[in-house]
């Protein structure tokens, strides 16, 4: 359940073992798109109990917490959630309760304490997994996301399902990406700060920006790619271990990023926010608004998944362009910039309209090949394809290695192990 992990799935060749899949929140990356042809989806967003129950499945591995919630969850007017009472509910005691005010008991402070259903999974031989940055306990928790809490969430998918030596190339292959990204930052010196918009709506009065903060996946890929997120260490002590947080336009504008990173996702598109932003005067005066400096990047490349260090060098590559005008290189993450005479259209009825004279990615040439020296961008992209080139050649010889010992490439999972 969840994008990223139906992408770590694929990724490592198991899909013949995938029972179904749930709440995918964009497109899925091409590169797995024929593997995740052969999964059953089992809903468009969270499957419910009975259905993962007809699918018979041997363990359920998810993204977010809420994909084990108890339904209804015990909070005012919430009727959310996936496990219920006919199942394996209720959801309660050790290991299940947990409160909706970050941790507290005080019943005067809280919507309600809602149940986690692992424990009960697990005591009916369905076992769990759940990224760690979203553990229940959040002493859990690492306490700051980096490349390598991609690489240990690797590490553990592969040794429950068996297949240690995908597992390896996999986190090989990020690696590389995430060098690469590094690479590129280094070379083309640019020191960007950035805010992730995930939607518009939250908070009490429904009129609150929810923004990636704290020190999760979202700031674990914005540094990776050079850039300083600035809702990463958020003073509230409401939302210092969260990954998110809900702000006002008012912060947002007064920090001032260089760039804002517009999450794209079924449930929320992009160009939705951008109309959003030029339709209100409140954003008018904020010069990244002016300048239309917007990355989209998609929901799923935010979350823990096996496109984090695409995602990074993309970023890289799209804040270049957004910097300098040049076109660089496209590891097909699904970040991109957006094209400007677009938005001057899409925006030109709308009380902020763009122009192009104040985009500087508008009508600026890519460097051309009569330069004296390579730009730092060029340089940053042979880095990558060095990488890339050094990472495919691995991985032909560890498969003809393979194919040579009478091996298959990938281990199919057993029953027994998925019920480990």
């Amino acid at each position: 359940m969840n994008q990223g992990m139906t992408e770590f799935l694929l990724a490592m060749g198991l899909e013949d073992s995938m029972a179904g899949t749930a709440y995918i929140d964009d497109e899925i990356w091409p590169r797995y798109e024929k593997a995740y042809k052969k999964v059953t989806v089992l809903a468009e967003k969270y499957a419910t109990d009975a259905q993962l129950m007809e699918v018979d499945a041997d363990f359920i591995t998810a993204n977010y917490g809420s994909a084990f919630s108890e339904k209804p969850r015990r909070r005012s007017g919430s009727d959310s959630g996936v496990f219920t009472n006919k199942t394996v509910g209720p959801c309660d005691g050790e290991g299940s309760d947990y409160f909706a005010i970050y941790g507290t008991t005080n019943a005067t402070n809280m919507a309600g304490p809602y149940g986690t259903c692992r424990p009960q999974l697990h005591e009916a031989n369905i076992g769990t997994w759940l990224e760690t940055t979203y553990c229940e306990d959040k002493g859990l928790r690492p306490e700051v996301a980096t490349e390598q809490t991609v690489y240990d969430a690797i590490k553990e998918i592969g040794a429950i399902f068996n297949v240690n030596d995908v597992a390896k190339m996999l986190i090989d292959q990020i690696e590389a990406d995430f060098d690469a990204a590094q690479t590129a930052v280094k070379n083309t010196g640019h020191a960007l700060t950035a805010i992730l918009l995930d939607y518009i709506g939250c908070g009490d009065d429904g009129k609150g920006y929810f923004v990636g903060a704290g020190e999760g996946s979202v700031n674990m890929i914005l540094e990776s790619a050079g850039m300083t997120n600035l809702f990463g260490v958020k003073d509230s002590e409401s939302f210092k271990e969260d990954n998110y947080a809900c702000v006002t336009a008012d912060e947002i504008i007064a920090l001032s990023p260089d760039v804002l990173l517009l999450i794209e996702a079924d449930w929320d598109k992009a160009l939705n926010k951008i109309n959003h932003l030029h339709n209100s005067s409140a954003w008018c005066a904020a010069p990244f608004v002016q300048r239309a400096d917007y990355i989209k990047i998609p929901f799923s490349a935010s979350a823990l998944s096996p496109r984090n260090g695409a995602a990074a060098v993309d970023l890289v590559s799209v804040a270049t362009h957004l910097l300098t005008g040049a076109t660089t290189i496209n590891l097909k993450s699904g970040v991109a910039a957006f094209d400007p005479k677009m938005l001057v259209s899409r925006t030109a009825k709308l009380l902020c309209p763009l122009s192009l004279t104040d985009m500087k990615y508008s009508g600026v040439s890519a460097p051309t090949d009569d330069s004296d020296d390579l730009p730092a961008w060029a340089i940053a992209l042979i880095a990558v394809f060095c990488s890339l080139f050094a990472l495919v050649l691995a991985g032909a010889c560890y498969m003809f290695a393979r194919e040579k010992q009478g091996k298959p490439i990938f281990t199919e999972v057993t029953s027994e192990v998925a019920k480990a």
